[in-house]
């Protein structure tokens, strides 16, 4: 059976929205899609500068301005928190020839739709003039306000992140993050989980006998053992995944958006590379090594972020105390 072409599209830009790590790119390439599909002729988005955290930069499309409550369309859509659709603007009231405006375009139509980050209105999102004298639908004003659901999503994760970024985050040996920022990105993720309904998994990983490379090579081999595991790790990820460093010779992923499934294919796929991988190449002691994998999911699995954590590292040492190099799910 053939899909409906409107889920397909929904599809389309969720995920660009949620895979791609440029917010002014995945979003522009959206509203390009969403333009074509409506029969618009061109898109806006406007943020209001009073939100001066919101990651997106001003561009040809979207703009950053000081909004006026109530002035225009905009200011009514950004004070009421709901969508408007107005198919011939020289008779709405509401319209205002400077509030409204938009480059140079003459604008004769439009639907706004607003953008929201923790349940507030930050900023509108426009498709502008029908094509063709035509009149813009209610699958117009749903197609838009998808895309907002789903940018505000991206976006509230990545502003709820940088309230965090100020704490000290980062690992001194691998440079990955560290345990004080998994917890706050795990409560991040929670938090959106909850807001959202979205799925996400976390992957605890252990190196398998490290101590024996520390034993036979020295603790500065078994330093670089862990560098060159951090990058590795992070170069076979998206950008979108969190990789903390959890302590010794464990480490935890954070995979946003995924089911436990998916997690376990993720885990799976790394621990090959690793086993794979030769160590220390240029340095006339090549190692090769081992590592062990626990995946679980939330909500599926757990319904808080220490029973998360407890239930992926549970899942690892079963692999530990068994065949070592191996992936186990969360039961």
């Amino acid at each position: 059976m053939r899909k409906n072409p409107s889920i397909d599209l929904c599809d389309e830009i969720t995920n660009i929205l949620t895979a791609a790590p440029d917010l002014n790119k995945s979003l522009t390439s959206v509203m390009v899609k969403a333009k074509a599909a409506a029969g618009a002729e061109t898109w806006s988005l406007i943020i209001d500068a009073a939100f001066k955290k919101i990651p997106l930069r001003s561009s040809r499309n979207i703009q950053k301005i000081r909004f006026e409550t109530g002035a225009g369309l905009n200011g009514v859509v950004l004070g009421k928190g709901k969508p408007v659709i107005v198919q011939d603007v020289s008779k709405d009231k509401r319209f205002g020839k400077q509030a409204d405006k938009f480059r140079d375009v003459k604008i004769r139509s439009l639907i706004c739709v607003p953008l929201k980050i923790k349940d507030k209105p930050v900023g509108v999102l426009r498709l502008i003039n029908k094509r063709r004298g035509a009149t813009f639908t209610p699958d117009d004003v749903k197609l838009l306000m998808n895309i907002s659901y789903h940018a505000a999503s991206v976006l509230e994760r990545e502003y709820l992140y940088q309230k965090i970024e100020e704490i000290s985050i980062t690992d001194d040996l691998t440079g990955l993050y560290n345990i004080r920022y998994l917890y706050k990105s795990i409560e991040v993720e929670i938090e959106r989980s909850r807001r959202y309904g979205s799925l996400f998994s976390i992957i605890f990983m252990d190196i398998d006998s490290l101590k024996k490379v520390n034993d036979r090579f020295g603790h500065l081999t078994g330093s670089k053992v862990l560098i060159e595991t951090a990058g590795i790790i992070q170069i076979n990820l998206r950008k979108v995944d969190v990789v903390i460093r959890y302590g010794g010779d464990e480490f935890v992923i954070i995979l946003p958006q995924t089911p436990r499934d998916a997690g376990f294919f993720v885990a799976e796929r790394l621990r090959k590379i690793i086993e794979k991988n030769v160590y220390l190449k240029g340095e006339g002691s090549p190692v090769r090594i081992t590592a062990s994998f626990g995946v679980a999911s939330f909500p599926d699995d757990a319904k808080s972020k220490e029973e998360l954590l407890r239930i992926a590292d549970k899942a690892m040492y079963r692999g530990k105390f068994s065949t070592k190099n191996v992936v186990f799910a969360a039961k």
